[in-house]
């Protein structure tokens, strides 16, 4: 592996693994604040994944990932998997914004946008594991 596939690589798991910890903790926040019945931990996990999606925002029109070519015959690289982990993270900031402000107005409502926000946050926490093994 070349010194510039290395810096690349150094550079892609630095963006997975800080938003995958940060991922974890807004998760956590959530279900911390079902346990603990506290809003605001709720709140505190509802922003968090707006952080992680307006992260995700300035990774996808930065162009912070490089794809390489592909050829027809060739796998999906890890690269645009990992686009589709930051596209996921950017619906799921999108979603923490819905479900904050339902919170304010209808928090019944909220609760089944909580619960998504923690099913697609799994989803993408797995994701996430699996592209940085490969």
């Amino acid at each position: 592996m070349s010194k510039t596939n290395t810096m690349e690589r150094q550079a892609f798991l630095t963006l997975t693994t800080s938003s995958q910890w940060i991922l974890f903790l807004a998760i956590g926040l959530i279900i911390f604040s079902w346990v603990e019945k506290k809003r605001l931990y709720q709140q505190l996990g509802q922003g968090t994944f707006v952080l992680l999606g307006l992260f995700a925002l300035w990774i996808l029109l930065t162009d912070q990932i490089v794809l390489p070519a592909v050829v027809s015959d060739q796998v999906v690289p890890v690269e645009a998997q990992a686009l589709s982990y930051f596209s996921g993270l950017l619906i799921s900031g999108f979603v923490a914004i819905v479900a904050f402000l339902l919170g304010q107005a209808k928090p019944r409502w909220a609760r089944f946008f909580n619960m998504g926000l923690v099913a697609i946050g799994l989803a993408l926490f797995f994701m996430v594991y699996q592209l940085q093994r490969v």
